[in-house]
């Protein structure tokens, strides 16, 4: 293309002043602002709605919307949340008493950054609602969910006993603070809790603690591997899922591999081809067993092979259960609407949907220990991640080098029929406690009867 081919910037947004129908260029829910798209300053994505993709896919709308709670202005005013809204104002009164602080110095900090918070949100948010009406809901919602962290974490849960609300309730207010359509821009909470006064633990590690709490796993972690600030609640639940020191390191180090990849196949080798990538049981038929990781952060994925004749996969323990179901779906909605993720817990659920194709797959790894189910039905299990994660994209570069090293097992072990020969007889003879004690009898057995014929026969012998 020739340097005069080129149309200036100013030239370019006139044209699309005068002779362009916006609405119908961009559609009616984007609306007119060209710039909707690009990301804040700080880093930190927009807070969206839910996809009409993963809406298509799920086709159930029980896990995108809050049952009891409204966070910001996306579930605003329905009527079904009319009573958590009532005790949205009892708490955030709560906060700021307990917290030492006025409603008026809060509700002025918040009304300075007011246009980049609510910016945050979709564009429709600013055009609906007015700039009194978005301080005064960040300021309510923002303590609020500060109020129930603070009960949470510091020994308050008479609190939440005087509200009258039940456990399942509770459960419910809880859930609802991580739906991607409930979020809160973190500086918000910032801004409330920057200059508050409480005894005994910060607010920002009450946060984290709440944050971990919310984690589906059978043994708790010791901390939040994170540098970066996150954007709101379920970004810090992403974080503590995964356990990235580095995320920007990470990704360069996935990006180079990529390239490496892509320059060995220029020259002529071979590309990767996972088209034999096995399940569960076909796994095991080679050799391989699995074991829990040492820590539970879903990047704590290894492959140890031993002479090619078994190996043992470590996947981190998880339990699934229905708050876990719907956790994992808001957090595909977060990394599939943010273009800058590095879809860790998408890689995560589809290299498991890759290892579970049926329901006896459920089975296996539940007794490794590897997956804790209080679902119900193996089979339920085994739906979600053939459902929904079949349906996913994942970062080609996660666990790659893992998945190379199981094919290059699978593909030893089945050269050599001598490997394949060991490896039968150990899971026959030594891959439970009863059958080692089945192959010490029947050695025992053997040499007792070789015991009796010798001493039989040299007794005949000397009569």
């Amino acid at each position: 293309m020739r340097d005069e081919d080129f149309v200036p910037v100013e030239e370019y947004k006139i044209f699309f002043e005068e002779k362009i129908d916006n609405e119908v260029w961009f559609g009616r829910e984007v609306g007119t602002d060209i710039e909707e798209g690009i990301p804040n300053p700080n880093g930190c994505q927009k807070i969206s709605k839910v996809s009409t993709t993963l809406r298509n896919i799920l086709d159930s709308i029980e896990w995108i919307e809050p049952s009891v709670i409204s966070i910001g202005p996306y579930h605003y005013g329905r009527d079904n949340l009319q009573e958590g809204q009532k005790l949205k104002s009892l708490c955030a009164q709560m906060f700021i008493d307990e917290s030492n602080q006025q409603m008026e110095l809060l509700y002025d900090t918040v009304e300075k950054e007011i246009e980049e918070l609510t910016n945050r949100y979709e564009h429709w948010v600013r055009s609906q609602y007015s700039t009194k009406s978005l301080t005064t809901m960040l300021l309510l919602d923002g303590c609020f969910l500060l109020y129930v962290i603070y009960c949470f974490c510091d020994s308050k849960e008479g609190g939440f006993n005087s509200w009258k609300f039940t456990n399942h309730q509770m459960a419910c207010i809880k859930q609802d603070l991580f739906l991607l359509e409930n979020q809160l821009p973190f500086r918000v909470l910032y801004l409330l809790y920057k200059n508050a006064t409480f005894s005994g633990m910060s607010m920002e590690d009450m946060i984290e603690e709440f944050v971990i709490t919310n984690i589906p796993m059978p043994r708790g972690i010791s901390g939040i591997l994170r540098t970066d600030t996150p954007c709101h609640l379920l970004h810090f639940l992403q974080g503590a899922f995964l356990g990235r020191l580095d995320l920007e390191a990470t990704i360069s180090q996935q990006q180079t591999q990529l390239r490496r990849e892509r320059k060995s196949f220029r020259k002529g080798q071979e590309r990767p081809n996972w088209s034999t990538y096995k399940n569960v049981q076909q796994l095991m038929a080679a050799g391989i067993r699995f074991k829990p990781s040492t820590s539970n952060y879903l990047t704590d994925i290894s492959f140890t092979s031993y002479f090619g004749i078994t190996g043992c996969l470590r996947l981190p323990p998880i339990t699934i259960n229905t708050s876990t179901l719907i956790t994992f779906l808001n957090l595909i909605a977060f990394e599939s609407s943010d273009t800058t993720n590095h879809l860790g817990v998408i890689s995560y659920l589809c290299f498991l949907d890759s290892l579970i194709d049926h329901w006896d797959d459920v089975k296996e790894l539940q007794s490794a220990r590897v997956l804790h189910n209080f679902v119900g039905d193996q089979r339920e299990v085994a739906q979600f991640f053939n459902h929904v994660c079949g349906k996913l994209v994942p970062n080609p570069v996660t666990y790659r080098d893992v998945q190379q090293q199981i094919e290059a097992h699978v593909e030893r072990y089945y050269r050599s029929k001598t490997r394949i020969w060991l490896s039968q007889c150990r899971y026959t003879y030594f891959g439970s406690p009863w059958s080692i004690i089945a192959l010490i009898g029947a050695v025992l057995g053997l040499f007792l009867t070789a015991v009796q014929a010798y001493t039989s026969f040299f007794s005949d012998s000397t009569n």
